[in-house]
C-alpha cells in the first residue's frame, strides 16, 4: 500500500510524461499544483491532470514545475464524512434529506438550535431508524453536549409512548454514532501542509519568516482544486492559522500573507465565501455531486433543475429553466456558475433521465479540460475565465523577484489583457446576473423557509399535523 498521497511532480519529455514523486515542494518555487479530488488513485489518471495543466495553462505562459497529488485508493471511502462535516459547520443551513445519510456537526453552542432545526425533524419523519443514517461530530464537551440530546429524545420518545426498550436502543445507537471533531481532521492534511505550504512560511528550522519573504513565497504557489481538493486546501488553510500564530505572525500579517493564496476550483467540495485564501471557484448547476444541500443557493438550483427534469419527462417543449452564466462574488463564493458546460441534445437527455443515467452529470463534474470538446457557450466562457485567472496567477509569480507584487483583483485575473474592455463589461455581466440570482434566492427562502424546518413543539407540530408514530 502506498502513503496516504503522493506529491507527484509531472514531467515533460518531448510528447511524453511521466511521473515523479517528490517529498515535498521547494517554498521558494514558482509552481502549479493540483490538488485533486479523490478519484485521483492511479499513476495514470495524475498523468492525464498534469497533462491538461501543462497544454492547456503552461505551455503558453512559462515552463515552471507542475505538481499534481495522488491519494491511496483506500482514502476514496473514508473521506467524505470530513468533507459533509466542514460544509455543515460552515453551512449552517444543513436538513439531512430522507434516505441519505449525513453528518451534524455539533458544539455547546449550537445544540440547541441543531436539535430543533435538525434532529427533530428527522425523528418525527422517520422515528428512531432516521438515527440509523445520521453520525454525530461533536466540536467540544462531548458529554455535555450528547447529554442534551440523549435527554431530549428520550423525552420526545417517552411522550410518545415508544417502549422503554426501543428508547435505551436508540440511546444507544445515538452514542455508538458520535465522533469527536478531531477525528474528521485526518492526518493527510497535517502531512500535506507540513509538505506543500509550511517551507513557505517558515524557515529550515521552523521559525517565521519576514513579512516579504512570506508573503513572496506564498504568491509563487498556485493551486488548482477539484472537488475534494478544495475541501483538502481548506483544512490546510485552517492549520495554517495555528502554524503561524505558534511561530509568532500578527493577525495582521496572517491575514495579508493568505490573502495571496489563489485557489482555482472546480466543482468545489467546501464550504465557500468565508475563506481567506483568494478562492475563485467554477460550477455547473447540473453537476449534482456538489449538490450537498448546505445553503440555500444550492437548494434554489437544485429545486429548478427538478422542474426542469420534471418537463422534459413531461416533453413540453415550451417550458425552460432559463439560468444565465452568473459570478456569485464575496460572501456568496466567488463562484462562476453555468447552467450546462457541455451540450446534450434533447434524446440524449430524455434518455439520461428516464434511466436514471448520471453520466451527464459525472462529466459535469469531473472534466478537468479548460478548453474541452463538445462545450456549450457557457461552458466556452467558463473555460476561458478559470484559464485565465491560473495563467494571470502564474505571471503574477513570477513577478515575485525581490520585492513583492500583489495578487491582482479577481476582476483583473480573469482578463487575458489588461485592455480587453469587452471581457471586463462580460466580467460585469456576470457579476449582475449573480446578484439578480441571489434576490430570486431570498425570494426563494421566503416562500419555503416554514416548510423545510419542522416546528421547535413537538406537542404542537403533532397536534397540528395528525402525525403519531
Amino acid at each position: 500500500m502506498m502513503e496516504s498521497f503522493k506529491i507527484c511532480h509531472v514531467i515533460r519529455q518531448g510528447t511524453e510524461y511521466t511521473l515523479r514523486s517528490v517529498d515535498s515542494i521547494p517554498g521558494d518555487s514558482v509552481c502549479t499544483l493540483y490538488v485533486s479530488g479523490n478519484g485521483l488513485v492511479d499513476e495514470e489518471h495524475t498523468k492525464n491532470t498534469g497533462k491538461i495543466v501543462d497544454k492547456e495553462i503552461l505551455r503558453y505562459v512559462a515552463d515552471i514545475p507542475n505538481y499534481v497529488i495522488m491519494y491511496d485508493s483506500l482514502m476514496v471511502a473514508d473521506n467524505r464524512d470530513e468533507r459533509l462535516v466542514e460544509m455543515n459547520k460552515n453551512g449552517g443551513d444543513v436538513l439531512p434529506r430522507i434516505g441519505i445519510s449525513a453528518t451534524i456537526y455539533l458544539t455547546p453552542k449550537n445544540v440547541r438550535d441543531v436539535y430543533r432545526r435538525q434532529i427533530l425533524p428527522i425523528f418525527i419523519n422517520e422515528g428512531p431508524k432516521g438515527f440509523e443514517r445520521i453520525s454525530f461530530v461533536v466540536d467540544g464537551d462531548e458529554d455535555d453536549v450528547m447529554s442534551y440530546i440523549i435527554d431530549h429524545v428520550q423525552h420526545t420518545m417517552r411522550f410518545l409512548h415508544f417502549p422503554e426498550n426501543i428508547v435505551v436502543g436508540t440511546q444507544n445507537m445515538i452514542l455508538i454514532h458520535t465522533y469527536s471533531y478531531s477525528d474528521y481532521m485526518l492526518p493527510y492534511v497535517n502531512e500535506m501542509f507540513a509538505r506543500v505550504i509550511l517551507p513557505r512560511i517558515s524557515d529550515e528550522n521552523g521559525q517565521r519568516l519576514d513579512l516579504n519573504t512570506a508573503l513572496r513565497r506564498v504568491r509563487k504557489l498556485n493551486l488548482l482544486a477539484q472537488c475534494h481538493g478544495a475541501h483538502v486546501v481548506r483544512m490546510m488553510e485552517k492549520i495554517m492559522v495555528d502554524s503561524m500564530q505558534k511561530m509568532g505572525y500578527s493577525r495582521d500579517e496572517i491575514n495579508q500573507i493568505q490573502s495571496q493564496v489563489l485557489v482555482t476550483a472546480y466543482a468545489p467540495s467546501c464550504a465557500l465565501g468565508d475563506s481567506n485564501f483568494q478562492f475563485i471557484s467554477f460550477m455547473s448547476a447540473y453537476d449534482y455531486i456538489v449538490d450537498v444541500p448546505h445553503n440555500w443557493g444550492y437548494k434554489f438550483i437544485s429545486a429548478n433543475r427538478q422542474a426542469e427534469v420534471a418537463r422534459y419527462l413531461e416533453q413540453d417543449p415550451d417550458w425552460k429553466w432559463f439560468l444565465p452564466p452568473m459570478f456569485l462574488r464575496g460572501k456568496n463564493g466567488n463562484m462562476f456558475v453555468v447552467k450546462h458546460r457541455f451540450n446534450f441534445d434533447r434524446k440524449q437527455w430524455l434518455d439520461m433521465v428516464k434511466r436514471n443515467d448520471y453520466d451527464i452529470h459525472k462529466k459535469e463534474h469531473n472534466d478537468q479540460h479548460f478548453l474541452p470538446l463538445n462545450a456549450t457557450n457557457d461552458g466556452k466562457l467558463f473555460g476561458m475565465l478559470a484559464r485565465n485567472v491560473v495563467i494571470n496567477g502564474i505571471k503574477n509569480s513570477m513577478a515575485q523577484d525581490t520585492k513583492f507584487t500583489p495578487l491582482p483583483p479577481i476582476e483583473e485575473l480573469v482578463l487575458d489583457e489588461p485592455e480587453n474592455y469587452n471581457l471586463r463589461n462580460v466580467f460585469n455581466d456576470l457579476a449582475l446576473n449573480g446578484d439578480v440570482f441571489m434576490y430570486y434566492v431570498r425570494e426563494f427562502v421566503r416562500e419555503h423557509s416554514d416548510e423545510v424546518h419542522a416546528q421547535n413543539d413537538i406537542t404542537h407540530y403533532i397536534h397540528a399535523t395528525g402525525k403519531k408514530r
